[in-house]
């Protein structure tokens, strides 16, 4: 009965911290109208390719289900988003199987369930279409973990490949892998066992990892000095992106700079370092998941987002819970399991504070404003704009302080769509002799701060 109330109020929660985006009035915005821009053109077949055609965002499998939603529902968001919110649910049941698979307790693993689905950066990603490749990548990246765990290697290997081709981070899986096997079987004829159980995950890795060098090449060749995206290879890059998203999950974006970078290092090291030599192979496998699958945007440190951590935060959840677990393990027994639900409560309250400040709460206010914004650009572009042809140049003309939303993205990715027509080009804030010397097809737009527009 304790149990079941506890998993009610985690459930709550978990529905609480997305449900917000399922209310009437909301429309995409900015790479949610980007990337339909990028599979409208383009049919299924020609997205799931196999192997990578490109060093970044080659991930058919995201591209694959933004096609499939554009084609089922339009813009119509909430449709869309709901199917979005159901993988990520489908992801808090996966890692509640995963927390008690490496021994984590029913209540503590409900509690770790309810802060995964209580944090910003998780309502942040479940909720925007144009980071789908996040929840969807977990997804089977959970259930390659638990496939190894259940010994059924052939079916980790599957889903390890369908996680590769949801996001690139994933390729570190069978070095993950590695970590919780090793731990978890003898070490008598442990070379064997990984080789007999991980040899299909290797040879993934090592076909992808060639196919990724040979394609960053050309990527860095045409990779701009003062592109955000470049990579600081050094160790003072990692932690200073560790300690920043580490605060970003359980605090705010400024929470970091409260963590000492060489604490945070040494902490890190010396609990790794522990499981190992206790072979507590979950809270190694925590710790190696959550810096490993972060590791490329560890390395970025001029442009971070909290959507990029949503997949990385489960393991360290793990991780804190097997901890948990740990000390536990030293109240008398027959106090263990009542500990374990108050450690569960204060877990669950802490969330439902975190819900109700006013950091969460002045997030989803913005994001829902720009929403309804979007929306309203959205009817007057469809009820006022006549239909566009080959190579029309749309200026939008916008006070200082507006941010033209729809317009943004692309730019002009909605007209684009809505017209069917890839050569459509918008300029943003030109001068009007811009626009009266252009002898093409041409409009221009007048665009206020309610996101309203017309044409002149």
């Amino acid at each position: 009965m304790v149990q079941a109330l506890l998993a009610l109020i985690a459930a709550v929660l978990c529905w609480v911290d997305v449900s917000w985006a399922l209310h009437r009035g909301l429309f995409p915005y900015l790479d949610e109208i980007s990337t339909q821009n990028t599979v409208v053109f383009r049919s299924c077949a020609q997205l799931a390719n196999f192997f990578p055609t490109t060093y970044y965002a080659d991930r058919p499998t995201g591209w694959v289900f933004l096609k499939l939603m554009g084609d089922w529902f339009g813009f119509d968001y909430r449709r869309q988003v709901a199917c979005l919110i159901a993988i990520h649910f489908a992801n808090c049941g996966l890692a509640f199987w995963l927390f008690r698979r490496l021994g984590v307790s029913i209540p503590v693993a409900i509690a770790g369930v309810g802060l995964f689905g209580s944090l910003w950066t998780t309502a942040q990603t479940a909720t925007y279409l144009g980071e789908a490749f996040d929840p969807i990548c977990l997804f089977f990246l959970l259930g390659c973990v638990l496939a190894m765990l259940a010994e059924r290697e052939i079916l980790s290997a599957i889903l390890f490949l369908a996680a590769l081709r949801s996001k690139e981070f994933a390729i570190v899986t069978p070095f993950l892998l590695t970590v919780l096997v090793a731990l978890r079987v003898p070490r008598v004829g442990l070379g064997l066992a990984l080789l007999r159980r991980l040899w299909l995950h290797y040879l993934i890795l090592i076909v992808f990892g060639l196919r990724y060098v040979f394609l960053y090449r050309a990527y860095k060749a045409d990779l701009a000095p003062d592109n955000l995206y470049r990579m600081d290879v050094h160790v003072s890059t990692v932690l200073r992106s560790l300690a920043y998203y580490t605060g970003l999950v359980f605090g705010k974006e400024e929470s970091w700079q409260r963590i000492p970078l060489v604490l945070l290092g040494v902490v890190l090291v010396v609990i790794l370092g522990w499981a190992i030599l206790r072979r507590r192979a979950g809270i190694a496998f925590g710790l190696t998941a959550y810096v490993m699958t972060a590791l490329p945007v560890l390395l970025m440190p001029h442009i971070r987002a909290a959507y990029w951590i949503y997949a990385p935060q489960v393991f360290l959840i793990l991780a804190l819970g097997l901890m948990a677990e740990e000390g536990l393990a030293f109240v008398p027994k027959r106090m263990r399991w009542i500990s374990a639900v108050g450690l569960a409560v204060g877990c669950l309250g802490w969330c439902a504070a975190f819900r109700n400040d006013g950091y969460f709460r002045d997030r989803v206010s913005w994001i829902t404003d720009v929403r309804r914004i979007s929306a309203r650009t959205a009817r007057d572009v469809n009820a006022g704009f006549p239909r566009m042809g080959p190579g029309t140049h749309v200026y939008v003309s916008h006070v200082p302080d507006a941010t033209p939303w729809l317009f943004v993205a692309g730019p002009c990715s909605y007209l684009r769509i809505v017209n069917r027509e890839e050569s459509i080009t918008c300029v943003l804030d030109a001068p009007r002799a811009t626009y009266e010397k252009d002898a093409g097809p041409k409009y221009l737009v007048d665009y206020r701060e309610d996101g309203s527009v017309t044409l002149q």
